[in-house]
């Protein structure tokens, strides 16, 4: 599987049961992109698991959707092969996701993308990443001073995320430090 076009979709840490279970953190609490026989690639987020830094392939063999998602991996029978594994990030291949509707943009396509200042036109800083608030999701911008700005992703801050020939123009409306 190529490494290029992987998005990220979540996070594991702990195993759940005898089984080979584990415990899955999704960055979208609303995704369904995963199912049954979805090939996945597993990152390692620490080095001390046996995952290459590279990654490697797996085959989902069961998820279950609810207050704690919960993903199993053929090949990964017991808890010992599970604990093997941990910690990892999983990232699946860009085309297993949905066309989004013109006016909507996927997060991931932002990252490492410059933020302007919507009211004086200058460049601010780069987009870092984001991550799930209750209510809305939060950007982590990397200013010019090399300081970090979390501001909540939500229009009243953004009022322009733009899809360009190359890349996206965003301008945000610094919110006022009280």
């Amino acid at each position: 599987m190529d490494t290029t076009g992987m998005i990220a979709l979540g996070f594991c840490q702990t195993v759940h049961g005898l089984k080979g279970a584990l415990k899955l953190n999704l960055e979208n609490f609303e995704g369904r992109t995963i199912e049954k026989g979805t090939k996945v690639r597993l990152f390692p987020r620490n080095g001390k698991n046996q995952l290459p830094v590279d990654g490697k392939d797996f085959t989902v063999s069961n998820i279950v959707y609810g207050h704690k998602v919960m993903i199993s991996f053929e090949d990964v029978s017991d808890r010992t092969s599970a604990e093997q594994i941990l910690p990892f990030d999983l990232k699946v291949s860009r085309d297993l996701l949905p066309e989004l509707p013109e006016d909507e943009v996927y997060l991931s396509d932002l990252e490492g993308q410059q933020v302007f200042d919507h009211e004086k036109g200058e460049y601010l800083g780069e987009m870092k990443g984001f991550y799930d608030h209750p209510g809305q999701s939060v950007a982590v911008i990397e200013t010019k001073e090399k300081t970090l700005l979390e501001i909540p992703f939500v229009k009243t801050f953004f009022p322009v995320v733009e899809q360009l020939e190359t890349g996206h123009r965003i301008e945000v409306i610094r919110p006022e430090v009280i």
